[in-house]
């Protein structure tokens, strides 16, 4: 059944057979095949030619553009198009020395359209060509991926070796696969809520990013689409704990969920270094795309929905229309491009409407319209880039707006921006990765080792029995427990509890490693000027520990429990940017310290409690001088070392 009426189904005909003549017209072909230069900037207003084998804006992804023409129309000239397009890219140097592996950015995506050719054309050739693809760059797909995410990381091959796997069989893929799954796992990292990735320096963002293209919505879409085919709930598992991550980042009043990008202009305000969100938030929910926003993060939730009906997903699908529909009413941005222009809210527009039977035809022909229009007087899809009108690309270009079109056309058409896994063809398919219950367990021990083998100590197996969804559900479930065990279990528990606790809690606000990167340098230029302080100057300064650290003071119980040095007399836990870390610290950096983690102090104020308490305790023998020179020296390391900062 057609979306519009005949008049608007002749137009959208007429507009598609305009671009694909000038598509044609643009093209290059030489003895391996056709293909199309697309533009690069090689720095700012230098542009120049090159051809790329990708999906996003280079041959592979044309090559989609016209198989879905074939899969439409029927004619063998569009196919014979794609094969050659395919034909030159296997050729190129590109291919033979890859250095980008992604699904819609590099390798990855060429052995996706190889696939789409074989279940278009039956030759099993280019299975074998995948398969080729696959094992011989094995190792750098699975291990030298830097990203997670759905468009360039290693999530988006999981996808695609499940799709390949589907078609062979091959014990291999399937190795490769389980690889994935099993980085996928080690990778992931607790957040306030749910589960994250990318907290790596493989981002420039204000934390693992949310959307479908670089974010959690995407990783997640990937992890249920796998684990739906393979029936692998631990897989269901992860997709909804990045999805329930992603929801920290949701703007309610504009039903949006915010682009967590941060480019060289918001790093450069004076306080970015305080990692406050509300310091970047003005034009953070401004943007709504395939690649980021609403309309690529309502594409992960309508699946979710579709696979569990839950009604929370099919709450956030509505949230994502309310903006969809609101952006479309004002449609003053001239980017129509797939990628982050407005035909990247049509895959979501058809699926929601496919899903929940509201009518949407208007609001979608409303789209086709306005880049008609703007096509028909400029020439470009997207008059942001000067060098739109020259290029021809998926997600980037002129073949993306085709591609849309052709949707439009054949709603049934598999779609690459939204693609899908058929169904397994075993009842019982193939194991991979560890079960649901397995992953939760995991997380816990990570983050509770010792709470957890004390537990078991007093109780042999209680743990393999105690049931609990999340990290937070956990660690109310073992709290409750300890509670109700004797006085003299107790105690030790809920101290090694606390303790794993107040470290577990650093680790969920960490923001990853531009944010402990950006503090850091603020820390050391900070620093470079006291270093040439006078003791007098640095006395007047108010002190206080730096963001990144927690100090935790550490009884002689708990010493003994944990099996610490006698000489360990507080734990500090540093956030930085790999990660967090745990130092122990001696008597004088603890004194020092356990009067600042409760409230800022000037140098001289703090100097005079330290030594009146000392004095009191008669437990320095050295004179009041000395040990006033041993403090300032050990304030000044403690600046040295990042731990102490300089409060306004």
């Amino acid at each position: 059944m057609s979306l519009f009426h005949p008049a608007q189904t002749e137009k959208i005909n007429e507009q598609l057979q305009g671009l694909n003549k000038e598509l044609l017209s643009a093209a290059v072909r030489d003895d391996a095949g056709l293909y199309w230069p697309g533009p690069y900037y090689e720095s700012t207003g230098q542009l120049s030619f090159k051809t790329t084998a990708d999906i996003f804006n280079g041959s592979s992804g044309i090559a989609l553009y016209f198989l879905a023409l074939f899969e439409y129309s029927g004619r063998k000239e569009d196919l014979q198009i794609a094969e050659d397009i395919v034909s030159r890219t296997l050729k190129s140097e590109e291919l033979l020395k890859p250095r980008s592996f992604g699904f819609y950015t590099g390798l990855t995506g060429v052995i996706y359209t190889c696939i789409r050719l074989y279940e278009l054309n039956r030759k099993k050739e280019y299975l074998d060509t995948a398969l080729d693809l696959s094992l011989s760059n094995q190792k750098n797909i699975i291990e030298h991926t830097a990203k997670a995410d759905l468009l360039s990381g290693y999530s988006g091959s999981l996808f695609v070796f499940t799709l390949l796997y589907h078609h062979l069989r091959s014990a291999a893929i399937l190795a490769m696969i389980q690889q994935i799954v099993d980085r996928l796992v080690q990778e992931a990292r607790i957040s306030e809520t749910g589960l994250k990735w990318d907290y790596n320096r493989s981002k420039s963002a204000f934390d693992s990013l949310a959307g479908f293209s670089h974010g959690a919505s995407g990783i997640a879409y990937s992890l249920m689409q796998v684990g739906n085919y393979f029936k692998n709930e631990g897989l269901i598992y992860l997709a909804e704990q990045a999805l329930q991550y992603e929801m920290q980042y949701f703007h309610q009043e504009s039903d949006n969920w915010l682009d967590l990008r941060l480019g060289s202009y918001r790093l450069g305000l004076p306080d970015a270094y305080k990692w406050d969100l509300n310091l970047f938030l003005p034009e953070m929910k401004e943007v709504n795309s395939w690649a980021h926003g609403a309309a690529g993060i309502g594409l992960s939730r309508l699946y979710a929905w579709k696979i569990s009906k839950n009604p929370v997903y099919f709450a956030q699908c509505k949230a994502a229309l309310n903006r969809c529909l609101s952006d479309l009413k004002k449609m003053d941005r001239t980017d129509f491009s797939l990628c982050s222009g407005y035909s990247g809210m049509i895959p979501f527009l058809l699926k929601f409407q496919e899903l929940s039977k509201k009518e949407l035809s208007n609001e979608i022909w409303s789209v086709i319209e306005q880049a008609s229009l703007q096509y028909e007087t400029t020439g470009s899809y997207n008059t942001y880039i000067s060098a739109s009108p020259l290029d021809f690309g998926l997600l980037s270009g002129k073949a993306g707006i085709g591609y849309m079109l052709l949707q439009l056309l054949n709603p049934e058409m598999d779609n690459a921006v939204y693609p899908a896994l058929p169904v397994a063809h075993d009842a019982v398919p193939a194991t991979i990765g560890p079960d649901k219950r397995a992953i939760q367990q995991g997380i816990f021990s990570v983050h509770y080792p010792k709470t957890i083998q004390l537990l078991n100590l007093y109780e042999p197996g209680f743990t393999e029995t105690l049931h609990a969804d999340d990290l937070r559900e956990f660690e109310g479930k073992i709290n409750q427990k300890i509670n109700l065990l004797s006085a003299s279990k107790g105690w030790e528990l809920m101290e090694v509890f606390k303790f794993e606790k107040t470290r577990t809690s650093c680790w969920k606000i960490h923001k990853g490693y531009l944010c402990y990167a950006k503090k850091n340098e603020f820390i050391r230029n900070q620093n470079k000027q006291l270093l040439f302080s006078t003791d007098e100057v640095l006395l007047d300064l108010k002190l206080g520990l730096s963001d990144h650290v927690r100090f935790y003071p550490i009884a002689s119980r708990l010493r003994k429990i944990m099996e610490l040095k006698q000489s360990d007399y507080a734990a500090l836990f540093l956030s930085e940017e790999s990660g967090l870390h745990t130092i122990y610290i001696g008597q004088l950096p603890t004194l020092i310290l356990s009067h600042l983690h409760k409230a800022l102090s000037s140098g001289r104020k703090l100097m005079d409690s330290i030594l009146d308490d000392l004095l009191q305790q008669d437990q320095w023998t050295m004179e009041h001088e000395a040990l006033k020179q041993r403090l300032l020296l050990q304030i000044r390391s403690l600046i040295r070392n990042g731990i102490l900062s300089v409060k306004a």
